[in-house]
């Protein structure tokens, strides 16, 4: 899901373990916050979520109370404490379509819930995440190649 998708988020739009995926909270011209629909009509989607995850959503009574740059700043803060590279939250998007189409995903079904327009899209996303998988795995061959001929 965008950042946007997640702040705009309400109990209504949970349904069993359905979460319905219909506006976003962005920016206006005058840099308010403001609720709108969805990025593209593709984003507009429904998405299945643990039914514990759902239930816990609906006994606090709020998906997420907090300004938009807040999950940037724990994301942040999170690598930090981790010790591991920094990432975007849209970063895990890229991540999410790759490890589905890893996965065996038909890519109707990733488009679908990743919410974008056209496959042309998607593909260049988790291709190009793909890509970088790749190259590490063609280094670390080659490191063990190294390793047993040199050592």
């Amino acid at each position: 899901m965008r950042r946007s998708e997640i702040c705009a988020l309400t109990v209504e739009d949970i349904s069993g373990d359905l979460v319905s995926i219909n506006k976003a909270v962005v920016q206006d011209e005058n840099k308010n916050w403001i609720t709108k629909t969805t990025k593209t009509t593709s984003s507009t989607r429904e998405i299945v979520i643990p039914i514990e995850l759902a239930d816990k959503i609906r006994r606090q009574g709020y998906v997420y109370k907090g300004h938009p740059y807040s999950i940037t700043q724990f994301l942040e803060q999170t690598e930090r404490r981790l010790g591991i590279p920094d990432f975007s939250i849209h970063k895990l998007r890229h991540y999410f379509a790759s490890k589905m189409s890893s996965l065996g995903v038909p890519e109707a079904d990733i488009m679908r819930m990743g919410g974008w327009e056209t496959d042309h899209v998607m593909k260049s996303v988790y291709r190009h995440s793909m890509m970088d998988k790749q190259e590490q795995a063609k280094r670390e061959a080659a490191e063990k190649l190294r390793s047993s001929l040199f050592s």
